[in-house]
């Protein structure tokens, strides 16, 4: 387990590479960024309190979404510094079907999100470069139609498999 963040010297821009993280989610596991993107876009939701409006109105804009942005090879991630149990508390009331993410060793710092700043909000693609963002994010809801336009554009995870990978994945399928 990493306790080393590294605070980038500019902020992050579309393009760059995302801060790989390995943090304790609300179903109890390490859930690391490189071991995500390889199967599906990330959209990351960086928030401080588990009890402010504005994020829950935010986590339930993504849990609306979930669905769209799993047609999309997406999914959803929430990050906030909040203590794991309140965040799991969190999950439960709100119903909430993606990860909530512990942030208890600063990883955020990475995106240039600090604990008192307002929600931010990332989509990470699967080559780990960052696809979209704002920081601050004025709304998860006005932001998402955006952000699947965009995720619609993005190849398929199985569009940079040479065709004799796929053709022998489909004959296993058909057999």
């Amino acid at each position: 387990m990493s306790t080393y963040v590294a605070v980038p010297e500019r902020p992050l821009q579309v393009g760059d590479e995302a801060p790989n993280f390995d943090l304790t989610s609300t179903e109890d596991v390490l859930l690391m960024l490189r071991d995500e993107v390889p199967r599906t876009a990330v959209v990351l939701y960086f928030f401080a309190s588990a009890g402010e409006a504005r994020a829950v109105a935010d986590l339930d804009a993504l849990s609306a979404r979930r669905a769209a942005l799993a047609e999309l090879d997406a999914k959803a991630m929430a990050i906030s510094p909040a203590p794991l149990a309140e965040l799991k508390k969190l999950q439960a009331e709100r119903r909430l079907e993606f990860p909530l993410l512990h942030d208890d060793r600063g990883f955020a710092k990475a995106y240039g999100f600090e604990p008192a700043a307002p929600p931010a909000l990332y989509v990470v693609d699967r080559w780990q470069k960052i696809l979209w963002l704002q920081n601050p994010v004025a709304s998860v809801a006005a932001a998402l139609p955006e952000i699947e336009k965009l995720l619609g554009k993005t190849p398929p995870p199985t569009a940079l498999y040479p065709k004799k990978v796929i053709n022998r994945w489909i004959a296993r399928w058909v057999s």
